[in-house]
């Protein structure tokens, strides 16, 4: 054991052991794994070693300032910059940034990128840790975005476009509605006149002077954070950090800076918000109040004793929806953070809109009942035991946790002063604290937030002739009444204690094989049911399970397709053995399992998830899955209920519209691959035809594969397997899926009219037979890399004519050999036919030459970094070892994640493209506004 963590162990043992005995004013300590410290120029480090993923790291360049910012000339500057730190650096000319760090693997968006938001500006990069060199680098890029950026004029004229466009892909309905109830609810705060997208005409004119006068105001290590976490030396990063920051330079007379506030409001504030172009009806009501730090342990308790109110109020809310108490689609409240010096109390609904005003009135009488009754000791009892269970499967998973989670807490940490004491402390304190936590002082949190000033009330949604929403006074009275409404006590009518009360007649392992080289066990059970288990240490205390058979609706026929689709999330919502969902819920508080059955096109499927000690109770629930799932009149009514007023208005939105327009003509209308409609799921979806079909396919267990991967030893799971999955009913049964007959067309060339912006949607398809083999299909996915990075430089980088490009492929056999590859990007309506021609370029160039051994490089390198990664995650495991069954490989090459990489040549990806993207397999779809049809 190092030096350095005998010590951690030591302090975190003495503030543990003290933790009763603490006086509750003590401030709340630092987790001692992480060292914190700051320069002499102000810029303050966060540093941890993490072992999860071996040889890389996350590294955060954070800036304490946004767009809240800017003045009036420099709207949307903050973010104009964050693009500028990808554009030429003092050691980085233009794109040679993007290019090092591709050619190491990094991708950029996933690995590389950066976000502003009305108060902070936030540098991302994930990079390799192996090598001395490129760790120094990526140091030196962070220093380069604090003050090296050159922001030379060409180079901010070139990105204007780009920018543009990533506010013209970002003009959409939602958004628009977003922008205009924002004033009301931050009482007219400056926030509401500093979206960080900012404006057009500032990003299209902007004087070069004005982005870098706000460079040099704001980024300047007083502001500044540095965030190194990963397999990394945490004395060797700081010395790093020292050498490279050490001199950075605060400004001779440094600009203040203002934290501005969200201005009270004493009266009530209400508006009603619609746009042409929204699906869905939403309503929402803040109680803001001023944010108090979470300094102390007594503060640290309060937000202990906020976060259980939250989590009780939920449960009481999604139970209402769940039995249709509440006549809504989605419902949710709580405490939380609100926007800049503001937390708020709320409640939110997404309404019907046939029944607004009673969605409005049941999600504010659920508030109130809360308020006027609280909450029973059973409740808080339950939901004590589930948040300290939470807590504690944290804390077994430390060092198994990805090390995004810990930057995101460090940024939290930084901007807004957030505690961070560690999973160790955390879970000690809850341990101690819960139990001295009164249902009187649960009850007592309404009273505190539930007031008469700062509320605000939005209803937002579609705006269309044949939906008629209330005035705002109306909306208003519907508010004040509640405190007026005659309501009852809420019943806490949990009447069962236990999942199942009998143990089914075990089965057995009839056979049972090993490979050493993966350490993976197939055991063949006595009903017909494979399980293949990978005992791992990649997490400390988490168990996936996954099965798979094929089948699926594919089975049932054309007139049954829409109960069949929504059999498998019909019994999910309707619960096991006789308990209801909310039941099953309460029920397992305390517990870390859950299970889920599916149904899609041609599998049946199951997925679950537990701690080691709850693996009985996710295999019980996956038993009951088969052989006891509840068939609930009221439950399949809220389901049926809820899908119908979700789909009623997709066609509103110009994108759904656009995808089914673009499904219709490239499926010739086929049933099954066309998107649900609302009509549909109100004349078509029967629960007598979800049913027997779900029993039909779940009567047999005969035929599944389930693959279990985590923390186990086979002979502790051994009987459990026997218990619950062996003994699963196994008649006979039809394995195989059926010829739906979905055949993709080619040839189309469709342009639709539907949105009022000023933009255009393009989405290319190549589609048709396939030379189907996994490598083939691993060729396709090489290939559709290859063709994101050459459009990426083109029309974004040379161009300016797109902020992203959207590349994806897919192959399968089933129920035929096939193929998808599509190419969508957003733009200007004028640019649409010069970069449709810019992409027809890029893949004959592709034909004509073959794949450059630059781009060829990027792709391998990308692949050998994905493949080494994805060796650390049991899900990786879980998807590799699917693959391995479904195509009979040998499961020996789960570990070679190089040698595709190694094989790959630029001759098989020409050939690719030579067979498969041609004008044969094509077709060409355009979505414009619709004032350019008129």
């Amino acid at each position: 054991m190092s030096k350095l963590k005998f010590l951690t162990g030591i302090l975190l043992f003495c503030v543990l052991t003290n933790l009763v005995a603490q006086d509750l004013s003590k401030e709340i300590p630092i987790d001692p794994s992480i060292s914190i410290g700051k320069l002499d120029n102000g810029l303050t480090y966060y540093i941890k070693h993490n072992p999860k993923t071996e040889n890389k790291a996350e590294l955060r360049l954070v800036i304490d300032a946004g767009s809240v910012l800017e003045t009036e000339k420099q709207q949307g500057l903050a973010h104009f910059l964050e693009h500028m730190a990808f554009n030429g650096t003092r050691n980085f000319k233009k794109n040679e940034l993007i290019d090092y760090l591709e050619n190491l693997g990094v991708l950029f968006g996933a690995d590389l990128n950066a976000h502003t938001s009305f108060d902070e500006t936030v540098y991302k990069l994930t990079l390799p840790t192996d090598d001395d060199e490129v760790y120094d680098k990526g140091i030196e890029i962070l220093r380069d975005w604090s003050d090296g950026m050159t922001l030379a004029e060409k180079d901010i004229d070139e990105e204007r476009g780009v920018i543009a466009e990533e506010l013209r892909s970002g003009l959409i309905g939602s958004r628009r509605l977003f922008n205009s109830y924002v004033p009301l609810i931050t009482n007219n705060a400056r926030h509401a006149k500093r979206l960080p997208i900012g404006k057009l005409d500032v990003i299209l004119n902007a004087d070069y002077e004005e982005l870098r006068k706000f460079y040099r105001d704001w980024y300047r290590p007083d502001l500044m954070a540095l965030m190194v976490v990963g397999d990394i030396d945490v004395e060797e990063t700081k010395q790093k950090i020292l050498q490279n920051f050490g001199d950075l330079k605060n400004p001779p007379n440094p600009k203040q800076r203002t934290h501005y506030g969200i201005p009270d409001n004493e009266e009530l504030k209400a508006g009603i918000f619609t746009d042409p172009e929204v699906s869905s009806l939403k309503f929402f009501a803040y109680y803001k109040k001023q944010k108090n730090n979470t300094e102390t342990l007594g503060d640290y308790r309060t937000a202990l004793i906020n976060r259980l109110y939250t989590g009780l109020l939920n449960l009481r809310l999604e139970e209402a929806r769940e039995e249709g108490v509440a006549p809504v689609i989605e419902i949710k409240g709580g405490i939380g953070d609100f926007l800049a010096d503001k937390d708020s109390y709320f409640v939110s609904a997404t309404l019907k809109e046939d029944h607004i005003k009673e969605g409005i009135i049941a999600t504010l009488k659920e508030s109130e009942r809360a308020k006027r009754y609280g909450f029973k000791q059973s409740e808080l009892d339950r939901y004590k035991k589930q948040l300290l269970n939470s807590a504690n499967l944290i804390r077994k998973e430390e060092g198994k946790i990805n090390s995004r989670t810990y930057v995101e807490d460090y940024i939290e940490h930084f901007i807004e002063h957030k505690p961070i004491p560690g999973s160790e402390f955390t879970y000690e304190f809850y341990k101690t604290q819960l139990p001295t936590i009164t249902l009187e002082e649960i009850n007592a949190v309404s009273e505190e937030w539930i007031g008469d000033e700062n509320i605000s009330l939005v209803l937002a949604g579609p705006e269309k002739e044949d939906l008629e929403l209330p005035k705002e006074e109306t909306l208003v009275h519907w508010f004040e009444s509640i405190k007026y409404l005659k309501l009852e006590a809420y019943e806490d009518d949990l009447k069962v204690d236990e999942l199942m009360s009998w143990t089914p007649k075990p089965g057995k392992v009839k056979s049972s094989s090993y490979n050493k080289e993966i350490n993976v066990t197939e055991w063949k059970l006595s009903n017909g049911v494979t399980v293949v288990l990978k005992p791992t240490k990649l997490q400390n205390d988490v168990i996936n399970l996954s099965g798979v058979r094929p089948g699926g609706s594919s089975l049932a026929p054309d007139k049954d397709y829409i109960s069949a689709r929504f059999a498998g999330d019909i019994i999910n919502q309707s619960g096991l053995n006789n308990i209801s969902e909310s039941g099953l819920r309460k029920l397992n508080m305390g517990k870390t399992a859950s299970v889920k059955s599916y149904i899609n096109f041609y599998e049946e499927l199951i997925s679950g998830e537990s701690s080691t000690r709850d693996f009985e109770t996710m295999l019980k629930m996956t038993h009951l899955s088969f052989t006891s799932p509840n068939k609930d009149e009221a439950a399949f009514s809220v389901f049926k209920d809820r899908r119908v007023s979700a789909y009623k208005n997709n066609e509103l939105n110009p994108y759904s519209y656009f995808r089914k327009k673009i499904a219709v003509k490239m499926t010739d209308n086929h049933l099954r691959a066309t998107p649900v409609e609302s009509k549909q799921v109100k004349e078509e979806l029967d629960l007598d035809k979800a049913y027997d079909f779900y029993k039909k396919r779940f009567a047999s267990a005969k035929g599944f594969t389930f693959f279990i991967v985590g923390n186990f030893e086979l002979d502790s799971i051994k009987p459990y397997v026997e218990t619950y999955l062996a003994s699963l009913p196994s008649g006979n049964i039809k394995q195989k899926s059926k010829d739906i007959k979905l055949r993709y067309t080619q040839g189309n060339n469709e342009t639709f009219y539907k949105g009022q912006e000023d933009k255009a949607e393009v989405h290319l398809r190549y589609t048709g037979k396939f030379d189907f083999s996994i490598r083939k299909k691993d060729l396709l996915s090489a290939l559709s890399h290859v063709i994101r990075l050459r459009l990426y430089e083109e029309l974004r980088e040379n161009r300016g004519g797109v902020y992203g490009v959207r590349v994806a492929s897919y192959a399968s056999e089933i129920p035929y050999n096939w193929y998808r590859h599509s190419i969508d990007f957003t733009t200007s309506p004028d640019d649409v036919e010069e970069l449709i021609k810019a992409v027809h370029s890029e893949l004959d160039k592709i034909r004509k030459e073959g794949v450059t051994e630059a781009d060829l490089h990027k792709v391998k390198e990308a692949l050998r970094l994905r493949g080494k990664e994805g060796l650390d995650y049991n899900s990786y495991w879980s998807m590799k070892l699917k693959e391995v069954y479904r195509y009979d490989l040998d499961p020996s090459s789960i570990p070679d994640f190089n040698c595709f990489a190694d094989e790959l040549n630029s001759n098989e990806l020409q050939e690719l493209a030579k067979e498969y993207l041609t004008e044969a397999n094509y077709s060409q779809f355009v979505l414009l506004p619709e004032n350019i049809a008129k």
